[in-house]
């Protein structure tokens, strides 16, 4: 079955990706986030966070509406004068490219001087800059870097959090154990996590506010039984793949003139080989 034809006819507002949608257990984070960027900034210690969670339970869509939330003020040099920043570790692992993604965040364009440590450059940037708290997006990629790429760039994090900046990384689970094996790192990081989604009063919610950020005529009902079901029993329990459905059983309504999303709907889109091409790429 191919649907390429009826979802080519949409809503502009159905284009795209969602606005974030808040969950109880994202509030927790922002809020968490907010604080440790007021209250850390400079103390010897700063507490760090890692956000844990299966692939595609919306870290990145969290970091980014956090990033959103946080004033940014551009110098007419064109430095970032920033109270927070956001950087996605490469896939490699590799150190220097860690450290050239935070000098870029800083100073577009900066230039590394290859007769000075790397971590001392990237020390002097972030404080010239106001950095009072970083963002790693994708850090379980240290990983891939081998042991001795991996103490590299775990000891440049513990050499920012000397400065008094509070860290957040946010990862698959695979760093929980590597993290745990640090002393050092152990006892700075506060462990919070992202839920894969199962029946609940926090799931109904959530689909209750995907469907406001719908805008459809008529009510859908994702929050019934017969909807989280449906849902659960698809395997859309992780964020990615619950609004990738969702949203594809909306732009089929649209297209059809439907006022709401139906299971029907929702199987027809499953059963168009979405569900069935996606699965082997998400862990």
């Amino acid at each position: 079955m191919k649907l390429t034809k009826d979802v080519g006819r949409i809503d502009p507002h159905l284009e795209g990706d969602l606005p974030f949608v808040l969950s109880t257990h994202s509030v927790a984070i922002l809020k968490t986030l907010s604080q440790l960027r007021s209250g850390e900034y400079r103390r010897s210690r700063p507490v760090c966070l890692h956000i844990a969670a299966a692939a595609g339970s919306g870290k990145s869509r969290l970091l980014n509406h956090y990033m959103s939330q946080v004033s940014a003020v551009r110098e007419a040099t064109g430095s970032r004068y920033r109270e927070a920043i956001l950087i996605e570790a490469p896939y490699d692992g590799n150190c220097m490219k860690v450290c050239r993604s935070i000098i870029n965040a800083c100073l577009p364009g900066f230039p590394i001087r290859k007769a000075q440590n790397i971590h001392e450059q990237v020390a002097e940037v972030l404080q010239a800059s106001g950095v009072k708290q970083l963002l790693i997006d994708e850090a379980g990629h240290i990983l891939n870097a081998g042991k001795s790429g991996q103490q590299y760039t775990l000891a440049l994090i513990k050499s920012i959090c000397n400065l008094g900046i509070t860290v957040c990384i946010a990862t698959t689970r695979n760093m929980v154990n590597v993290l745990a094996a640090d002393e050092q790192l152990a006892s700075r990081f506060k462990r919070v996590e992202l839920p894969v989604w199962s029946e609940s009063h926090e799931f109904r919610q959530f689909l209750a506010g995907i469907e406001v950020e719908l805008r459809l005529p008529e009510r859908s009902h994702l929050d019934s039984k017969a909807m989280i079901r449906w849902l659960t029993a698809h395997d859309c329990c992780v964020t990615f793949r619950l609004l990738e459905v969702v949203l594809g059983a909306a732009r089929l309504a649209t297209s059809r003139g439907l006022g709401c999303i139906t299971v029907e709907l929702l199987d027809e889109y499953w059963k168009s080989g979405f569900g069935v091409e996606e699965r082997p790429h998400e862990d």
